[in-house]
């Protein structure tokens, strides 16, 4: 007994076979579709464009009968242009054997100079008037017992100047009738007094004219045309197949319109024009598969090249994704040797691709994972201590950039303003107060230097209004550095310490001047005050302690905004390297210079004051 052995779930399968399924299908799938579409969207257009040309071709066709009609029609104002045969016709000969005799030669002469013009399909001529006067290219006998009178056709002819079409109908005013012809009629009034009418004129006309006319227009070996007259009545075929009574009947069901009909496995397209002078309408019959037989065979050879394409695109496929894949399958059974713990292993090292590049990578990743793994107990430990106590100590010196005495001293300096009747300059120091205490909120992200300078406006401003008159600054910066972004609160604890150190300690006017200066590819900013300085004891102590990198190491309690000053040097070098950061000059009774350095990425060297007071 054979066993039975399950499918592997697709899940299962190797990376190598998904790809070349995956890969081989979207291929084979994508260019039968394209084909597919493709020739859709071609035999549409196309089918589309026959129709609209065969339409054309039919409305010149529908053109030329009605010319031809009309031609037959002006045969039957011929009289009007042979003054003998009208005064014959006005002539009264009644009780005149010989002005009878001499009228009814005059007439008929008349007639057989018409029917000698070379026009086969024009086959009678008569004149009803007094008398019946005929003509044709056959010899007739007369029916002079029929009352013309009451044909329908006379009466019509009596009661309009138009020219009147007659159908396909038996000869009339003739003896023993055997042909069917179509005849155009029209009223024959006196030029001496054109309200008389003197008679009627019938012209009597076979489908050799017409048929000449649409055999001159190929409908291909599966179709032809049809003329169908008012009454539905079938007037003309000129269709090769055997099966014409079948497509007459298909048309009378679905009606003489453009369409598409299905007659036993082939579609035909339908085109249909009226011919309004005499209530006809052409009928084109087209097969669709003669109209797409080119296409056809284009798109079966398309299938066979998509197919040949896509087999052949397979091959390369399966021979390149094997070699490529191989050394990546290598790669993965070493890493399962790793992940049971071995790792001592190595991938050899012989190509210059990106193969090459990941099998020397590979082995490089071994090398210090051994090296991490063995340091990886205490580094973790480490680790999370110094992020805990870094960003409790860059918590610490935000909150003390901001000093709750100022918060109480400007809220105080607001509510002495209200009462003082100053609402507006209060406003103001309110909303500025906000704007710093809302920036607190983006103290671990990057804002443009724009909006530094407005955080420090808006603090200098608070504290000009809080020292009355004591406090001047002004604000010099590149106005091309105003989208530079850089680390929040980098300036604000450098300005903080000139207000403290320089304002509050000094009885009179401090001026605070904050500006900016491009050189090569370094971008500094100063912040300078002309207060008391430092000597050079403090001012070492200080740098020393703004060089401490690990902020936990300095005691703030003791520091005073010291340790402010230490986080904005130890952000800077931790974002754009040591050579950057924070450098402190003072002179005692002179003032002290805060410099800070950045990288330079977009200035010019158009410096301009923005901001003065």
């Amino acid at each position: 007994m054979i066993p039975f052995i399950r499918p592997r779930k697709y899940k299962d399968w190797s990376i190598k076979s998904k790809l070349l399924i995956m890969t081989g299908m979207l291929i084979l799938c994508s260019v039968i579709v394209v084909s597919l579409l493709s020739y859709i969207q071609y035999t549409g257009d196309f089918e589309k464009r026959s129709a609209d040309s065969v339409q054309q071709i039919m409305e010149q066709v529908s053109l030329n009968i009605d010319s031809y009609l009309d031609d037959l029609s002006r045969l039957s104002v011929a009289p009007y242009r042979n003054r003998e045969v009208m005064a014959a016709l006005e002539k009264n000969t009644e009780g005149s054997e010989i002005d009878t005799l001499i009228k009814t030669r005059t007439i008929e002469s008349f007639l057989d100079e018409i029917m000698i013009i070379p026009r086969n399909d024009i086959i009678n001529v008569f004149v009803l008037t007094d008398s019946i006067y005929a003509s044709g290219k056959e010899q007739i006998n007369l029916n002079t017992t029929v009352d013309y009178t009451n044909f329908d056709w006379y009466r019509s002819a009596y009661s309009t100047r138009e020219s009147i079409f007659i159908p396909t109908h038996l000869q009339q005013i003739i003896k023993n009738p055997k042909r069917k012809v179509f005849s155009i009629v029209s009223q024959l009034r006196s030029t001496k007094d054109t309200e008389r009418i003197i008679g009627v004129i019938k012209v009597d006309a076979n489908y050799s004219g017409i048929e000449s006319i649409c055999n001159k227009v190929r409908m291909g070996e599966k179709g032809g045309l049809f003329i169908i007259d008012g009454n539905r009545n079938l007037i003309f075929s000129n269709f090769s197949e055997g099966n014409e009574q079948d497509f007459y009947s298909a048309i009378l069901s679905h009606g003489v319109s453009n369409t598409k009909i299905k007659q036993g496995k082939e579609s035909y397209l339908l085109n249909a024009v009226s011919i309004p002078r005499s209530n006809w309408t052409i009928v084109a019959i087209n097969s669709v598969s003669e109209l797409n037989k080119n296409a056809s065979q284009t798109r079966n050879k398309a299938y066979l090249m998509a197919l040949f394409s896509s087999l052949l695109a397979i091959l390369v496929l399966i021979f390149f994704i094997k070699r490529f894949l191989n050394p990546l399958l290598d790669i993965v059974k070493l890493t399962k040797e790793i992940n049971r713990g071995n790792l001592s292993i190595t991938f050899p090292e012989h190509r210059n691709d990106e193969i090459g590049y990941l099998s020397s990578s590979f082995n490089k990743m071994i090398l210090r994972i051994k090296d991490m793994f063995e340091q990886n107990t205490r580094l973790v430990g480490e680790v999370y201590e110094a992020n805990f106590l870094q960003k409790e100590a860059q918590i610490t010196a935000l909150f003390n950039q901001i000093r709750p005495h100022f918060i109480f001293n400007t809220l105080n300096m607001i509510s002495l303003l209200m009462q003082s009747g100053k609402q507006e300059k209060a406003v103001d120091h309110i909303n500025k107060l906000s704007s710093l205490l809302r920036s607190m909120a983006t103290w671990d992200t990057e804002i443009t230097v724009g909006q530094e300078m407005n955080l420090l406006h808006a603090y200098l401003s608070i504290q000009k209004s809080r020292f009355e008159g004591r406090l001047m600054y002004s604000i010099s910066i590149d106005e091309s550095l105003f989208e530079y972004q850089i680390p929040s609160f980098l300036l604000q604890p450098a300005v903080e310490n000139a207000v403290i150190h320089g304002c509050e300690r000094k009885r009179g006017m401090t001026n605070i001047t904050i500006r900016s200066k491009v050189e090569d590819d370094l971008l500094y900013f100063y912040i300078e005050d002309d207060g008391k300085g430092m000597d050079a004891t403090i001012l070492e102590k200080l740098r020393v302690k703004v060089e401490q990198l690990n902020v936990q190491d300095v005691d703030s309690r003791k520091s005073g905004t010291g340790i402010g000053l230490i986080n904005v040097n130890k952000r800077i070098k931790m974002k754009y390297g040591v050579v950057y950061g924070l450098s402190i000059d003072s002179i005692p009774d002179r003032g002290t210079c805060v410099t800070i350095t950045l990288p330079r990425f977009e200035a010019t060297n158009n410096l301009s004051s923005i901001m003065e007071s």
